[in-house]
Order: C-alpha cells, then structure tokens, then sequence
C-alpha cells in the first residue's frame, strides 16, 4: 500500500472521528460532575456515621453488662480479676450517678458459670439481671425489650468475654441502628488470641472501643457539673486519688 494513501486515509479518519470524540467528551461532562456530586454526599454521609467521631451523651446512652459472672470470671486471663471488678463495678456506679440505665444480663447462672459477680450486684441493687440462655444477648427479647425501653441509641457493652458476651451484642445492636461501644478493661477474655480476635473484629464492624474511665468522663463532660465529684469518685482511679491526695496535704499547710 502507498505510504501517502496510508497517511492520507488515517489523516480523513482522524478528522472525520473528531466530532464523535467530542461529543463523547461533552456527554461525560455531565457524569463526571453527578459522579462528583455523589462521591461528595457518599463522603459526608460516612462522616456523619462514624461512630469514631460522636461522643456518648449521657442523655442518649444505656449501659449494657454481659455475664459479669463468677465462673466466667475464673478463666480470665488478659486483666486481673480483682482491676476487671474493680472497673466494671466503677462502670456501673458512674452511670447510675449521671442517670444512665443499666441493664445486666447473664447465662448459665444455676450451672457451671454461676450467679452475678457480688460486687456489681451489689452497686445496683434495684438492676435485676436478665438471665437467659441465648450466647449472643441481643437474642433474647426481653434484653432488647430494656435497652429499646429507655428510648437511647448509644449502647455501652462490657462483658465476659470481650470476643464473644461483648462483641456480639455490639455487632447485633450496631446492624440494629444503635450506636454500638465495647469497654475493653471493663471486659476480659481468656487467651491472647481471643482478645485480639475480638477487637479486629470489632475495628472491622467500625463499633470504638474505649476503657472504661474514658467512658464515664465523656458523659460527664464539663468538670464544673455538680455531679463531677461523685463520678470521679466512683471511678476511683488511682493516680487520681493521689494527686488529690497531694492536693489538699499543700492546701492545709
């Protein structure tokens, strides 16, 4: 083939193309604005659902704890059993100071998991426990019948154990619509293993985990409210004590 009818039939189609390409162009116009447009209301949406960047209101929170039991309680083996009851129970009693429900529910109790951790009991006595037999708590109708009661959204689960009494409430609250938070030292768990296969699953739902001070302190939110004392107070942090402590040796002298 001539070189000069090559060049000269690739030159014609070149030009007689470029109309179509233009008009493909401009036809894309319109698409890649709308693209444009949804990607930003897909990303402003995602903002506002993102449980990371709400913080617990104490107007809109439930706190929800999952077979606090003594049986379970002796195979914990990622905190110690006396700073899991001792956080769990500074949970409890901080909520009920600012006027958070509480629910408790637990399985097995008659059986090899046993009654209630004393200690929690013991911090809200009028909080009867829901003893059922379902793994997963939000399961039983009546535990979801009390959270669903208080009219709340912001669900604040601990339990034994954190990949199992913990984690699949919060999962089955989250798909749910509530606002699902696991607090991971007011838990426990009995291997390594389970305590990180619980929280990758946890990072995976996008359900935060916080501890169990953290929780409170949001709640209370401005330490000038009159209930800032009692809260601390029942939070009985240690390090805190003591710097009171060195606080009001100074201010005496």
């Amino acid at each position: 083939m001539d070189r000069r009818h090559f060049l000269g039939t690739g030159s014609v189609s070149a030009v007689a193309l470029a109309p179509l390409a233009a008009g493909m162009a401009a036809a894309a116009l319109p698409a890649t604005a709308a693209t444009t447009s949804s990607s930003k209301e897909s990303n402003a949406m995602s903002h506002s659902q993102n449980a990371y960047l709400t913080l617990l209101s104490r107007e809109n929170t439930v706190l929800l704890l999952t077979d606090h039991q003594v049986g379970l309680y002796t195979g914990v083996r990622d905190i110690t059993v006396g700073d899991l009851k001792h956080n769990v129970v500074a949970l409890a009693k901080a909520a009920r100071i600012l006027g958070v429900p509480v629910v408790i529910t637990a399985t097995m109790t008659d059986g090899m998991w046993g009654p209630v951790i004393p200690e929690l009991l013991a911090a809200v006595p009028d909080v009867q426990p829901i003893v059922r037999s379902k793994i997963n708590a939000w399961e039983d109708p009546r535990v979801v019948a009390a959270i669903a009661k208080t009219g709340r959204k912001q669900l604040v689960v601990a339990g034994v154990s954190l990949e199992i009494c913990a984690t699949y409430p919060a999962l089955s609250a989250k798909a749910a619509g509530y606002d699902s938070r696991v607090v991971l030292d007011a838990s426990g768990t009995f291997t390594d293993a389970k305590r990180t296969a619980g929280l990758a699953r946890l990072a995976g739902a996008g359900i935060p985990v916080m501890d169990y001070a953290s929780v409170a302190v949001e709640m209370l939110g401005d330490n000038n409210d009159p209930k800032a004392h009692d809260v601390y107070g029942a939070l009985d942090m240690p390090f805190a004590t003591l710097v009171w402590q060195v606080t009001s040796s100074a201010a005496k002298k």
